[in-house]
Order: structure tokens, then C-alpha cells, then sequence
């Protein structure tokens, strides 16, 4: 059973990578690499306007964590909150909830922590509070964050009030909230008091190590679960989620409940593991929860993505400023950091146009030009079409087009200018007015979707030539074994996944039945197993004879494109030393790159069939 389950894992995980939904989801990995490759750069034209050396700049910020890390377990817990950070604004995101309370959340536990403390130590000084509380301090300050974060999610379902305002709002009560009470409790003036050391010097272990389950216990449950799916349903259209029996908004509140606890676990381990105090000396709010935002962005919501990208994060924030601290660098201001995040950040909202860059399409379409006359020819075709169009737009906006109306119009006006009450002028000139704008919209329409119909005529023609060629060519064998190893692998894997589950069926069976019976069904089992794994034996041959067979198709088709090639070039060098007249030789050569083109598009008809 062991070997049946090992192969249909095996199987299946093929079946996803060449899936659309893998390639979709590797499209975004795209976009995020581009975006931030994108943000760097822009920086680096920036730091390079302020005199500064920009690529050695990225270059040390990127190297200068590892190289010279300070403070290591400081890096570590950077990462984890980044990654807590980036988890709880995704759960929103993906259901549309744009949850900005982060940093209320935050405050709130903190605000808890200090009245807790306080009661138990009776003053300002926790530095001798005892080395258990580090739990109990933990549950006090996500607790509090849940619940300050619920706030958002209940009002919003009981009053339609829009999360972002709600939120807002309470980050802002919870920030004065909190400054009134170190006023009045500590009398502080600066800073408010150190909080106690918890965990020892292990904090950093707990934070990623909290950090990591929670990004992979909530992935786990999105995927593989029910409550997954209607999380994913109610994301992707709440109104068919309700009339699909799903509470909408015990979603709703749940989800901020969790945004809440990932949230305030974040604001836990930044304010016990990085900042021991908070500055109350101006209105400035701290802005911890806004940092996720990026991240979630970034990563387009998906929660493993959300750790590379966190990565990134903490290793160019920890980077940045060491690199700012170097000589060279002191002086850039101190919001580069936040600088170069933001350039990252517009990019990766740019996600639908980075998408549809697709730089290998575009010089296959260059390539395919220079070999291929006649495509060329054609799309210069409709380009010229495509630019008459304009100019005929453009012709119908200045009025080029329409002379004769406009004409017609002047000609009552110059007569109302002598009789400006001719009721009978005025209806006329309205009526010429209304039917030349009339006029123009509808030649316009016209032309506005004929150059509609041309671009997308030119799409069709460019995508249809590219697959012809990819699909005949040496690219199109891989496209027979592919088909080759599906009839080869998919009727067998619909055969054993039956036959396992009826295995299944048996082994609940088992236990129930008297030693008779349970002989009968465990011999039933055996021929069962011994019939899938014969399958998958099968299976698995034939996949290496098909996959031998490619090779060797590959390699032919390999050796008899060399001969083509090389047969071109021989034709070319005679045609060279012939006298005959250079427009000639042009049409002569263009006539053979057409004849190599199609030589080389009759690879799969000449070897697809031997795979």
C-alpha cells in the first residue's frame, strides 16, 4: 500500500506542476521578483541622484547581515515578526477585508501588558518579575489584540461600518488610551518603562518557531480543509457563499480575530525582543502594524510566499542601516529604508501590468520576423491598417472628416449673428449641432473598434504562427511525449485510485468481521494491491520507454536539423560568389530561409511518431 501511495503522491504532484493553476501561481512569483528587482533599481537611481555608489550600496545592505551580524537573535526576531506581520493582514486580504489596525492591536496588548504589570509588581521597575510570566504575558498581549481586532469584524457586520475607518479610529483611541495611562500610572515623560526580559536569551527561538507554525497550521487549513474551502469561497464571492449556506460573517469576525492574534504575537515579540519601551514624547503613532502591508502585497497574499518575502524584508532592514552606519553613506537621510520599500511596494500594485510582460514571446516575435518574410509582411500589413485607423480617428476628432457639417453650422451662425431671435435659426443650428456630434461619436465608434478588431487580429495571427512553428518544430516532440505519457499515466492512475480506495473500504471492514472473514477480505486486499502495483509496474515501464524514445527522437531530429542548417549555409556562400544582381540574391535568400523554416517545421510529422 506503501508503494501505491508513494506513486499516486508521485503522480499527482507531476499532474499539478504542469497544471494552469501552477503556472498562474508561478506567474506571481514572477511579478514579486520583478517588483522587487524593479524597487532596487529605482533605488539605486536614487541613492546614485544623492552622489552615492547605489549598487554598492543594495550590494552591502543585502551581504552586510551575514557578514557582520550585530545582533543575530535581533535579525531572527525581525523575521518572525515580519512574517506574523504579513500572515495576519493576508487572512484579510483575502477575503476583503482591508483590517489597517495593526498597530491598535499592537498597542492594545501593550496597553494590557503595562496594567498587568503594574498590579503585580505595584511600581515601575519589572525587572525583577519572575521567569514565568514570559507565558502568561504572551496570552495577555494576543488575547488583547483579538479583541481589539474583533471590534473591527463585529462592527462591520452588525453596522456596515467599512473596516479601514473602524480601524483607523481605534488605533487612535488605543495610542491616547495608552499615553494617558503611562501618564498617569508612571508618570512618564520620554520613554515609558523597560519591559521585563522574557524567555531568556531563547526569545528569538520562540518567535520564528511561532512564527513558522502558524504560517504553515493556517496554509494547511486553507487548503486541505472545509472550513479552507469556505474561507477561500467566501474570499473569492461572498453573495454565492450565502446563498451557499456559508455564514459570511462568522467568517468575517473569525478572521479578524485571527489578524488579531497573528498581529498583537507580532507587536509581542517587537516590543519584548527589539524596543523594551515605547517614546510617548510626541503624536506620532508607531506604525508596526502598517509594515505587514507590504509584505501581503508582495508576496499577492500567499501565505508561503509571505516568508521569502519576509526574509527579504528583514535582511534589507537589518542591511540598511548597517550599510547607512558605514562612512561612505552617512549622509542619506534616515527614511531611505522606508524609501526603497515603498518603490518595492508601488511596483508590486503594478501587479496586472507586470503580468503581462512576457519578454521570451517578444523576441521570438523579433526572431521570427527576421526568418519569416511572409509573417513579417503580414503583420507590417495590419500595422499599416492599424495606423490608417488612427489617422482616420484623428481626422474625425480635428474635424478633417466632417468639413461639410461643420460648414453647414458656421453658415447658420453667421446668419444668426444679423437675426439673433430667428427662432426658426436657433432650432436649426441646435438640430445641426446635436446631429454633428451625433455624427462624429458614431465614425468614431467605428473606428475605434476596427482598430479594436485589427490589434486583436494581429494577437491571434502572432500567437497562431508562434504555436504552429513551437507545436511542428523540435519544442513540438516535447509536446507528443507529453501526450504520450498522459495516455500512459492517466487511465492507470483513475484505476488505482479506485482499487485504493476499495482497499480502504476493506481494511475498515476488517476489524469488524469474525477470523473467517477477516481472512477472505485480507486475501481480497492482496489481489487487490498485487493488481494496482502491476498497474504501476506497467505504468512505470512504459513511461521509461516513452521518455527513451524522446531522447532518442530529440537526438535524430537534432542531427537532421544540423544537416538542414548546414545545407542552408552551403547555398548561401554559392549564392554569395554568384554575379547575379543584389536584389537577386535578397529574394533568393529570403525564398531559402522560408524553405529551412519549413524543413524545420516538419520535425515532429518525421519524428513524432517513433516516440
Amino acid at each position: 500500500m506503501k508503494k501505491i501511495n508513494h506513486w499516486k503522491f508521485k503522480t499527482k504532484s507531476i499532474a499539478y506542476v504542469k497544471s494552469t493553476t501552477f503556472k498562474t501561481k508561478t506567474s506571481y512569483v514572477k511579478v514579486s521578483f520583478i517588483s522587487i528587482i524593479l524597487g532596487l533599481l529605482c533605488g539605486i537611481i536614487f541613492l546614485y541622484c544623492f552622489g552615492m555608489n547605489g549598487f554598492g550600496f543594495i550590494f552591502s545592505s543585502l551581504i552586510k547581515p551575514f557578514a557582520e551580524p550585530v545582533y543575530p537573535e535581533e535579525t531572527v526576531i525581525l523575521l518572525a515578526v515580519f512574517i506574523l506581520l504579513g500572515l495576519g493582514l493576508a487572512l484579510g486580504f483575502r477575503v476583503k477585508l482591508f483590517n489597517m489596525g495593526g498597530s491598535g492591536q499592537a498597542l492594545g496588548g501593550l496597553l494590557i501588558t503595562y496594567m498587568f504589570l503594574s498590579a503585580i509588581t505595584g511600581g515601575s521597575d519589572f525587572s525583577n518579575l519572575a521567569g514565568g510570566y514570559g507565558i502568561v504575558l504572551f496570552l495577555i498581549f494576543i488575547i488583547a489584540g483579538a479583541i481589539v481586532s474583533s471590534l473591527t469584524g463585529i462592527l462591520k457586520v452588525l453596522f456596515n461600518i467599512h473596516e479601514v475607518a473602524t480601524s483607523i479610529v481605534i488605533n487612535w483611541i488605543l495610542w491616547y488610551l495608552l499615553k494617558y495611562f503611562l501618564f498617569v500610572k508612571f508618570e512618564t515623560q520620554v520613554n515609558s518603562p523597560n519591559l521585563p526580559e522574557v524567555f531568556g536569551s531563547y526569545l528569538w527561538v520562540f518567535a520564528i518557531i511561532i512564527a513558522l507554525v502558524s504560517v504553515i497550521t493556517v496554509f494547511v487549513v486553507c487548503e486541505t480543509t472545509t472550513v479552507g474551502y469556505k474561507y477561500k469561497v467566501v474570499g473569492m464571492q461572498s453573495t454565492a457563499a450565502k446563498y451557499a449556506g456559508i455564514k459570511t460573517n462568522t467568517f468575517i469576525i473569525g478572521v479578524t480575530v485571527l489578524q488579531g492574534i497573528f498581529i498583537s504575537a507580532a507587536g509581542f515579540f517587537y516590543y519584548f525582543g527589539l524596543k523594551s519601551n515605547i517614546s510617548v514624547t510626541n503624536d506620532i503613532m508607531p506604525l508596526l502594524g502598517f509594515d505587514g502591508i507590504p509584505i501581503a502585497l508582495v508576496a499577492f497574499n500567499n501565505f508561503l510566499g509571505i516568508i521569502p518575502v519576509a526574509i527579504l524584508w528583514a535582511i534589507l532592514k537589518d542591511g540598511i542601516q548597517l550599510t547607512m552606519n558605514s562612512p561612505q553613506y552617512m549622509g542619506l537621510p534616515a527614511e531611505t529604508s522606508d524609501l526603497l520599500f515603498g518603490i518595492i511596494i508601488l511596483f508590486s500594485t503594478m501587479y496586472l501590468l507586470l503580468m503581462k510582460i512576457n519578454t521570451i514571446k517578444y523576441i521570438n516575435i523579433m526572431i521570427f520576423k527576421i526568418r519569416n518574410s511572409h509573417f513579417k509582411l503580414q503583420i507590417k500589413t495590419i500595422n499599416t491598417s492599424i495606423r490608417k485607423a488612427k489617422y482616420e480617428k484623428l481626422a474625425i476628432l480635428f474635424g478633417k472628416q466632417l468639413e461639410k457639417e461643420k460648414a453647414e453650422i458656421k453658415q447658420v451662425k453667421d446668419l444668426l449673428k444679423a437675426n439673433t431671435k430667428d427662432e426658426k435659426l436657433i432650432n436649426e443650428l441646435t438640430n445641426l449641432k446635436e446631429n454633428y456630434i451625433e455624427l462624429k461619436n458614431f465614425k468614431l465608434s467605428k473606428i475605434k473598434s476596427k482598430i479594436k478588431d485589427l490589434k486583436n487580429e494581429k494577437r491571434i495571427y502572432i500567437d497562431n504562427e508562434l504555436e504552429r512553428y513551437k507545436e511542428n518544430s523540435i519544442s513540438g516532440l516535447k509536446f507528443v511525449h507529453t501526450d504520450r505519457y498522459n495516455l500512459a499515466t492517466f487511465p492507470v492512475l483513475n484505476k488505482v485510485v479506485i482499487l485504493s480506495s476499495e482497499i480502504q473500504n476493506i481494511d475498515k471492514s476488517i476489524k469488524a468481521e469474525s477470523k473467517d472473514q477477516r481472512d477472505n477480505l485480507i486475501s481480497k486486499k492482496t489481489k487487490l494491491e498485487d493488481k494496482a502495483i502491476a498497474l504501476i509496474d506497467k505504468q512505470e515501464k512504459d513511461v521509461i520507454k516513452i521518455k527513451n524514445a524522446y531522447i532518442k527522437a530529440k537526438k535524430d531530429a537534432n542531427k537532421y536539423l544540423k544537416e538542414v542548417k548546414q545545407e542552408y549555409l552551403n547555398e548561401i556562400k554559392k549564392l554569395k560568389q554568384t554575379k547575379a544582381s543584389q536584389t537577386f540574391k535578397k529574394i533568393k535568400i529570403e525564398n531559402l530561409k522560408i524553405q529551412l523554416l519549413e524543413k524545420q517545421m516538419e520535425v515532429v510529422k518525421l519524428y513524432g511518431s517513433n516516440i
